[in-house]
């Protein structure tokens, strides 16, 4: 076969193009379900298939005591928390040997919880427990919280995916003996930088601490709700009209109001994130009176 030199030129040229079409393949995608304000995924342990809230700011993976058992675990010792109010809370563990399945990927938590959702929530009934960032320790992961999609990346999907995306300053927050794990995120003030943690859990509002609820512009004598608008980063904000400032151990806590709006790229080894703008715009944000009747 014989080819006319601009031809050639032209199949040649038109290669790299094609092979940039072609985006890396990361690990895994889930398509989470919607819970409410939230999302759940999809999860097997012990060879059952569950379904479990994702909740960022959870710091642990839990499951339910049955499928614990069914796992081959004999819940032992006792694990003890504190919920971002101050709560003190005590369970037993099946420390680090139990896997559990997400997107086709067996991953083993530093810390395996126990849990009974339906008797924390009774709206919960149905949920096997919740996942928490641990589960994905050392990885990194994408959570588009407008969509409902997660990526558990590979090397080569993570540099494609935040080469698009502004660095976002955070911090890795380990408690229960260094095996919790949540991210916090520098928010700017006058006075310096809080720290806010990002909370796929709270599903209907932004909370800030009374100390230093001046600082984000709100008002800590005002029990009840009231609108918040303050400065993340750059020209990313925290707009709602149902926030709070109750008496929290940290400065605050940003949950579905404002992730709803954001892609989130977190390396869990690196202590690194990154942030941008969702493919898709997120759906009308619920009240948070109807919210709460779901």
């Amino acid at each position: 076969m014989k080819f006319l030199p601009g031809a050639l030129a032209l199949l040649f040229a038109a290669m790299p193009a094609a092979e940039a079409q072609q985006a890396p393949a990361p690990d895994a995608v889930i398509q989470m379900q919607p819970w409410r304000t939230r999302w759940a995924m999809e999860a097997e342990i012990g060879g059952k298939k569950g379904l479990y809230l994702l909740d960022t700011g959870a710091g642990i993976t839990l499951v339910s005591p049955e499928s614990a058992i069914r796992a081959g675990c004999e819940p032992w010792g006792r694990l003890t928390g504190y919920n971002m109010m101050g709560n003190r809370h005590d369970g037993p563990h099946c420390g680090d040997n139990i896997a559990m399945t997400v997107g086709g990927i067996a991953l083993k938590p530093p810390i395996l919880g126990m849990i009974n959702m339906g008797k924390l929530n009774p709206k919960d009934v149905d949920l096997d427990g919740i996942i928490g960032l641990n589960l994905f320790e050392g990885r990194t992961v994408t959570f588009d919280f407008a969509a409902g999609v997660m990526t558990i990346e590979s090397d080569a999907s993570r540099a494609a995916r935040i080469s698009g995306m502004k660095p976002l300053r955070i911090r890795l927050k380990r408690e229960i003996d260094g095996g919790a794990l949540a991210v916090m995120t520098a928010v700017p003030s006058k006075k310096g930088t809080l720290w806010f943690e990002l909370d796929s859990g709270n599903g209907g509002t932004v909370l800030a601490s009374k100390p230093i609820a001046e600082l984000v512009g709100m008002n800590a004598t005002i029990e009840g709700k009231q609108p918040a608008d303050f400065e993340v980063m750059g020209d990313i904000r925290a707009v709602t009209p149902d926030a709070f400032t109750p008496d929290m151990i940290m400065d605050g806590n940003l949950g579905m109001p404002f992730l709803r709006n954001w892609v989130v790229t977190l390396d869990l080894a690196r202590g690194l994130a990154w942030i941008g703008k969702p493919p898709v715009p997120p759906k009308p944000a619920v009240p948070l009176d109807q919210a709460v009747k779901q």
